[in-house]
């Protein structure tokens, strides 16, 4: 299966035979420079609705740089490095399309009437392709060239002379770009279209490039063609001076089949042909043409031997100035110049040295060129090449401004050993017709022609001049560093910034002449200084200043121990008197190795790894010890109630029972232990006193209590009551001092009880009855039972008369 690659670059050449007889329609090979005579389209490239190839394009007016003249003969193809200029001779090309993307599509045009007397009429065209290989394109997405022949008559393009070059081509001769991985390109190559059957008739000829239908690869093309359109065999000429016959048959063919005209002598196969000893005028001979497979039909064309001379008139001599060259391929040099002459330029006169570059000869010496007529006959002459000295000059190959700042071309730093009475003028253009209006003030990029001239000769350098913008260096000087340690002055974050393409170079001094040996380690304080030079040669310089911070003093005092619940405060600058001014600190649990949350409140004593670190980051680390004594735990047991007139005992263990962790107690009238109670075991009177308990460790607690003298209890019973009458008709106890009445008994004189009850209320006091029976005028017992204030039973008993 072929490898799939996209149409990248397609460069064709168009030609014709070489007969100067009859010649091609006018300016079919943009001899004029211009497009006239042809027809310019642009448009896209798509799938369609059957996942085919379609262009789609509208007639335009040529669009720069989608169809465009060339006609720089040293202009290289960037990808292939070929001529963009057919090696046929021609002075024009075009470039067909761009290498931009997007699915464009451009076309030209070109409409013939074939003549119908035309004996043998074919178009030759060279092509030179580039393929970019994008993996898992389809034929149908490639880009592609179309070089297409339409016959109006019958609105058909016609099939053998109809190609399309896409990515699958198996057309040999591709290499390997040298300036982009997957690109592939062939260089010129030359196909033939016979279209000697249609005499009479008008053709179109169609020349299309598109790009890849999903947008993402490109091709274009050159064009160029031979003003000449009938001799389809060149060399078909009988020459006196020749002994061979050189037969030339059209270009792009895969077989070259050669024979006499009824086919009994075969002369050979191959594209060229020489036949010794020469055929003699008026013989026919028949060439078959066997196409590549895909491109083209198989046809047999023909031609007749020729009895013709040629005359090649070249210059005798001329002369070069010193640093000039001449163009040898110029109708000054070749004084008959045609376009159907093919030249050949030799350095030596056995014509075995090739000159590279006839256009380019800037050495003085004797050039051959041999000169071979479209008939096939050919003359070798010489012309001598003299060297004339009496202009030099030297110029700056190219100048740069790294400021932005113009260039003086008139300076000595441009011209160096101009002689006296030269006249000197400054051109922006080779042909020296743009004249630069400031030569002393240049503020534009581009080549710049300066042209020295004497009265015997003309000398024209050219200097490259480049204005470019001052690089940009930006400095940020490091942060502040321990003097144990380096810094690394190229490290980029320091130049954040600056210009991208700099290199630069490290110096002790501002008159850079020490070289900073270490510039990645630097380790004494001070500025330093860097040139910074970009990809175009220009210079900048700028410094950069290091400073290195000593150790922090770090003086360390254990805090005063605390009685908790209070707090020791290690964030308390007191702590750290004679330290370094401006530290931050950091603390560490030395038991557990964690950080310490709240410095500023430690409940517990323990030792502490503080860490004290300055603005350079330096640090030093001691440690710190807290102690958090615990106080006494405190347990008040209020005390028992007692009546007035007795006394309290506060000293009795029973007080302060429970309570842990003291080893003296003190006696108060306040919490804040400032009146000291004389007498705490015989308190005689109410109130609230305080308890202190003390530790070894000087920590402090005190609990309040509370002491209470009641009066003493009393319960009071009517010595007689009426239950008949109105007032005083109910038997029950008067309490005094008592918070709960037990209970209230009445006893008859045989001991029975007749009443209880537990409320002291008048309204449930004895009304005289039992069993619903009103009680005897007697006397009757009463015995009661209560809760005096202090908690303890109080009972009293008596007498009371019943009266009815």
């Amino acid at each position: 299966m072929p490898k799939l690659f996209c149409l990248f670059l397609i460069s064709i050449f168009i030609g014709v035979g070489f007969s100067v007889a009859q010649t091609c329609p006018d300016n079919i090979g943009f001899e004029k420079g211009d497009f006239s005579k042809w027809q310019s389209f642009a448009g896209s490239v798509t799938l369609d609705a059957a996942g085919a190839n379609l262009v789609t394009v509208g007639k335009i007016t040529p669009i720069n740089g989608r169809h465009t003249i060339i006609s720089k003969k040293t202009e290289k193809d960037y990808y292939g490095g070929f001529s963009t200029i057919s090696p046929n001779g021609s002075n024009y090309a075009v470039k067909l399309g761009d290498d931009g993307t997007g699915k464009q599509a451009e076309r030209l045009t070109y409409t013939i009437e074939v003549p119908a007397n035309a004996e043998n009429f074919g178009i030759t065209y060279q092509y030179a392709v580039v393929f970019e290989n994008p993996p898992g394109h389809s034929h149908s997405q490639q880009a592609r060239f179309t070089a297409n022949v339409l016959d109006l008559s019958t609105n058909n393009y016609i099939k053998c002379a109809s190609f399309e070059y896409v990515a699958t081509s198996n057309l040999p001769g591709f290499k390997q770009s040298p300036v982009k991985e997957g690109v592939l390109y062939k260089d010129w190559t030359s196909v033939f279209i016979n279209l000697s059957d249609y005499k009479g008739k008008t053709i179109v000829l169609e020349f299309t490039t598109a790009d890849c239908a999903l947008s993402g690869h490109f091709g274009y093309a050159y064009v160029d063609v031979i003003e000449n359109c009938h001799d389809i065999i060149q060399g078909n000429s009988y020459c006196d001076s020749s002994n061979e016959i050189n037969l030339t048959g059209p270009a792009g063919y895969e077989k070259y089949l050669w024979y006499n005209e009824d086919r009994s002598v075969k002369y050979g196969e191959g594209e060229k042909l020489v036949v010794k000893p020469a055929l003699q005028p008026g013989k026919k001979v028949l060439l078959d043409l066997i196409p590549y497979e895909g491109f083209g039909c198989k046809n047999t064309v023909f031609t007749v031997i020729k009895n013709e001379n040629f005359d090649f008139q070249l210059l005798a001599k001329t002369t070069i100035c010193e640093g000039s060259s001449i163009d040898l391929t110029t109708d000054k040099i070749l004084l008959n110049k045609s376009i159907s002459t093919t030249y050949q330029f030799y350095a030596n006169e056995l014509l075995t040295t090739l000159v590279p570059e006839p256009n380019k000869i800037d050495k003085p010496g004797r050039y051959f060129i041999k000169a071979i007529g479209a008939n096939g006959c050919s003359q070798v002459k010489f012309i001598d090449i003299i060297l004339n000295e009496s202009l030099k000059a030297e110029v700056l190959a190219s100048i740069n401004s790294c400021d932005n700042s113009p260039i003086d071309l008139t300076s000595h730093l441009v011209q160096k050993n101009v002689p006296s009475g030269v006249k000197v003028r400054y051109f922006e253009n080779i042909e020296l017709t743009k004249a630069v209006t400031d030569p002393k003030s240049i503020n534009k990029n581009g080549t710049y022609y300066i042209q020295f001239e004497n009265e015997t000769c003309t000398l024209i350098k050219t200097v490259m001049v480049q204005i470019f913008d001052k690089p940009v260096l930006k400095i940020t000087n490091p942060a502040l560093a321990c003097n144990t340690q380096t810094i690394d002055i190229t490290d980029k974050k320091y130049k954040v910034g600056s210009d991208e393409d700099l290199t630069f170079s490290y110096f002790k001094d501002d008159s850079f002449k020490i070289i900073l040996d270490n510039p990645s380690s630097v380790d004494q304080t001070g500025y330093y200084y860097i040139i910074a030079k970009n990809k175009n040669g220009c210079i900048v310089s700028n410094k950069i200043y290091v400073e290195f911070v000593s150790f922090p003093v770090l003086v360390v005092k254990n805090p005063v121990a605390v009685c908790a619940p209070n707090k020791v405060d290690l964030t308390n600058k007191g702590l750290y008197e004679g330290s370094t001014e401006a530290l931050n600190f950091s603390f560490v649990d030395k038991l557990t190795g964690l950080k310490v949350q709240n410095p500023n409140a430690i409940v517990s004593s323990g030792t502490f790894i503080i860490t004290a670190t300055n603005i350079a980051g330096c640090s030093v680390s001691k440690e710190i010890t807290t102690t958090v004594n615990q106080k006494p735990s405190i347990v008040i047991n209020q005390p028992s109630k007692a009546f007035i007139g007795q006394t309290i005992d506060l000293t009795s263990p029973l007080v302060t029972k429970g309570s842990t962790h003291f080893t003296k107690v003190g006696y108060w009238f306040d919490d804040k232990m400032r009146n000291k109670l004389d007498n705490p075991d015989k308190i005689t009177k109410s109130g609230k006193y305080y308890i202190s308990l003390s530790n070894l460790s000087g920590c402090d607690v005190v609990g309040e209590v509370e002491v209470e003298l009641v009066s003493e209890p009393k319960i009071i019973v009517p010595t007689a009551f009426t239950p008949l009458k109105s007032t005083n008709n109910k038997l029950f106890p008067f309490i005094d001092g008592i918070q709960k009445l037990v209970s209230f008994r009445v006893y008859n004189k045989w001991g029975n009880l007749v009443y209880e009850t537990s409320s002291a209320k008048d309204s449930d006091g004895w009304d005289g009855t039992y069993k619903n029976n009103l009680q005897p005028f007697e006397t009757y017992s009463w015995f009661a039972e209560g809760i005096s204030r202090i908690g303890k039973t109080f009972t009293n008993k008596g007498k009371t008369v019943l009266i009815p």
